[in-house]
Order: C-alpha cells, then structure tokens, then sequence
C-alpha cells in the first residue's frame, strides 16, 4: 500500500517527529549541562586548568548557539553538533583523562548516553566509534589496568544499551505513527495525510506534467446493510471492499478510508479515461461479491482528473460530486 506520494508524505512526518525528539533533547541536556558543567568550567580556570575551561565553555557555547537557533528559529545545527559539539567533547575527555586519571573516567559515560540523543541514529553511532576509540586507549595509558578493564566493558555495554534503547524508541514512534495515519479496521489510510498526500500529487503533477485521478467510492446502501445484518456484518462488508482496493491498486497509488463506507483511490499518472476502466472494474468485482445472503453488495464511484491550476481542495470537492451524482443517478455506477 506504500506509494511514491505518500511514502513521501509518511516520511515527512517520521523526519518530523525525529526532528521534534532531537530539538527536545538538546533543550533539555541544554539546561542540564549550564546547571552542572558551568560550575566545573570555572572550577577549571580557578585551579589553573585552562584547556579544561576553554574546551567547556566552548562545550556550552555550541550548546547556547543550537538551543537558541531551536528556540527562535526551528532550526537544529546537526553538522555543528557532529563537527562542533562531538571533537569538543572528545578532546575534553581525553583532557579529563589526562591530567584527572579515574576522575576523567566518569565522564565518559554521560558523554556515550547524550549522543543518542542530540544526533540522528547513524551519526549518533559514528560519534560514539569515534570517543571511544579516543578514550580507551588514553584511558588504558593513564589508569591503573584493572580500573581500565572495568571502564572499557562497562563503557562498551552503555554504548551498546543506549543504541539498543534508540532503537526501541524509534520502532515504537514509527509503530505510533503508522497507527495514526492507518484506518484499524480496514488497513487503509485515514484522512489524516490526505490533505498532504493531495497537496503533493498536485506540486507533482504541476512539475512533472503527470496525470492524477481521484476515484471517490461509496458502499451503496449500506446504513441498511448494518440495519439489517448489524454492525458486524456490516465490519465484514468493509474490510472485504478494502481488500479488492488494496489488491487492485498499483504500488504508486493511494487508497484510504474516508469514513464510514466512503473510499478513495488516488491514481498517480493516471488518466481519466484509464481511471474509468480502473473503476468500472473494481466495481464489476464488487458486485460479484457474494458477501451477503440473498443481496447483492454494489459501490457508485466518482471520478475526477486533476485540472491545470486546480488546488486539492477543488479537485477533491468535484470528486464529491461526481460521486453524488452517481448515487443519485440510480448507483452502482461510475460518473466521470
């Protein structure tokens, strides 16, 4: 059921919602670390440790410049982050390492944990290649060999657990996702991408000089298929109907449930004339259903191809009619 259209537009909003997640945390490990790592920082200077300060206060100057550019712009720095925040943070630890041997150590963990949480997946985990390479072997030189042992397993099992708990955070707001834009019963998509699936296929087709055709379809009689056989039956009658749209439609177009018994079809690069025999058919095939004893089960379908300069909502609003049309025509037929 995945299309060009609307992969697009689900991937717009998983880019969305990661995006939102990354600004969130860096906002937040923003005030964690001007509350607790500002103390350390003038602590630095005061003690006569001037590499330490310097590589802390530049640690929270890329924090307030990523944070205020969140704030007042929407806008997150990745690269800054990635070329900026992570060798700081880096050569602040080997610093640490360096001139205050196990002391040092303990940085190293929420150094590990941040990353998965200020950069993107794959960038989090180069980030963390890329530390730990740095501070195991500075930490093997500079501790004693079994604190060393102690630092690179259990620095190692972070790492590991932090990637291990993205992950999982990940797949679940996909799985969130998925289930906001999918109809539970049939499967279908629900109107919640419509608006931007429609908005996309008319930028396409505007740019390209594609073809679209809306196909609007609506169960014929079906408050008397529920009235009569009930609310179960009437489920059955449903999910079977989006079964044959799902299976009839091509990988590159979009179907959803609109609400109640009505359907829609987006057809990419789809002429009306060929929409016309998409829909003759699915009707055909519907009606050939044997859902229900004694009673036939039929759809009327509107059709209607996007116009030069027409908004989705115009397009949308003729497929209506269309569909009017058919069912005040008699139904069980297609009006294009």
């Amino acid at each position: 059921m995945s299309d060009a259209i609307q992969t697009s537009s689900h991937n717009d909003q998983n880019m969305s919602s990661q995006s939102e997640f990354l600004h969130q945390s860096f906002l937040a490990l923003t005030v964690v670390s001007y509350s607790l790592m500002m103390p350390f920082a003038i602590n630095h200077f005061m003690r006569g440790r001037l590499s330490l300060g310097i590589a802390l206060f530049l640690f929270l100057l890329v924090f307030a410049v990523n944070s205020w550019s969140i704030l007042r712009r929407k806008h997150y720095y990745v690269n800054l982050t990635l070329f900026g925040l992570v060798p700081i943070t880096i050569g602040a630890l080997a610093l640490s390492l360096n001139t205050q041997g196990a002391i040092g150590v303990l940085w190293c963990y929420p150094a590990v944990f941040s990353f998965y949480f200020i950069l993107p997946k794959r960038r989090a985990w180069f980030a963390n290649v890329i530390m730990l390479a740095v501070t195991l072997p500075t930490a093997w030189q500079v501790v004693e060999r079994s604190l060393a042992i102690r630092m690179v397993s259990t620095l190692f099992m972070v790492s590991v657990f932090s990637a291990i708990l993205i992950w999982i955070i990940d797949k679940q707001q996909q799985k969130l996702q998925l289930q906001a834009i999918t109809d539970p019963l049939t499967g279908l998509y629900n109107r919640r991408l419509l608006h931007d699936s429609l908005n996309q296929a008319v930028a396409q087709s505007q740019r390209k000089q594609f073809p679209m055709t809306l196909l609007t379809l609506d169960i014929d009689h079906f408050k008397c298929i529920n009235d009569t056989f009930g609310h179960a039956v009437g489920d059955e009658v449903l999910v079977a109907i989006a079964q044959i749209l799902q299976s009839r439609v091509r990988l590159t177009d979009s179907a959803f449930r609109m609400g109640g018994e009505e359907f829609l079809i987006l057809l990419f690069d789809t002429s009306k004339d060929e929409g016309l025999t998409i829909a003759e058919d699915l009707r055909q095939e519907v009606e050939a259903l044997e859902l229900l004893p004694d009673c036939k089960v039929t759809i009327s379908t509107g059709i209607a191809s996007l116009r030069p300069e027409e908004t989705w909502a115009q397009w949308l609003k003729r497929g209506d009619k269309r569909l009017y049309a058919a069912k005040t025509g008699g139904r069980n037929q297609v009006v294009a």
